[in-house]
């Protein structure tokens, strides 16, 4: 048999370190109701329509966003959970992390350093948000820093299933 060698920056690499990042932060996936997750950030509207776009065409949502286990403030997808709001999507794949986890690291995108983790969960918490791509949070694995998007998975959820009326119609069809 043929086995190609491991390539460093390669797909065996990418799924090796989101496992490790799932296994650190002791990550949990779950289906969120959109209602409970509070965004710290602005989005860029034309990134926003471009979105929409993108996944009422594909049909499905194809990564989670991450968001803090504790307080449901979104960390990574803000434009992606506006997009699913757009589309009447009731429920979003959360993939549930520590943040204060020491592991997780936030930078400015005008690289002006690292900004406080206790900055961002105000912003959420409070509605008070901060502009479009203020943070960029970034995960130190095996003493490499990544994008925290590394250790989002892929979904592929399709739309009808994050809507609930659709859900309970599905369900009531199926159960009687």
């Amino acid at each position: 048999m043929n086995k190609k060698p491991f390539q460093r920056g390669g797909p065996t690499e990418e799924y090796g370190n989101m496992q490790m990042g799932l296994s650190i932060f002791q990550a949990e996936f779950k289906l969120m109701p959109i209602s409970l997750l509070k965004p710290h950030e602005n989005v860029d509207s034309k990134v926003l329509n471009g979105l929409i776009e993108s996944i009422n065409n594909d049909g499905v949502i194809k990564k989670a966003i991450v968001i803090d286990r504790k307080t449901h403030v979104i960390i990574d997808g803000h434009h992606r959970v506006k997009a699913l709001e757009a589309l009447n999507c009731d429920r979003v794949p959360c993939l549930l992390i520590d943040y204060y986890s020491p592991k997780v690291l936030v930078l400015s995108w005008k690289g002006e350093g690292l900004l406080s983790k206790s900055l961002i969960i105000k912003a959420g918490l409070t509605g008070r948000l901060l502009p479009p791509k203020t943070s960029k949070h970034m995960l130190l694995l095996s003493e490499h820093m990544m994008h925290i998007s590394t250790v989002e998975p892929e979904v592929n959820i399709p739309l009808s299933k994050l809507r609930v009326e659709s859900s309970l119609s599905s369900y009531k069809h199926g159960n009687q």
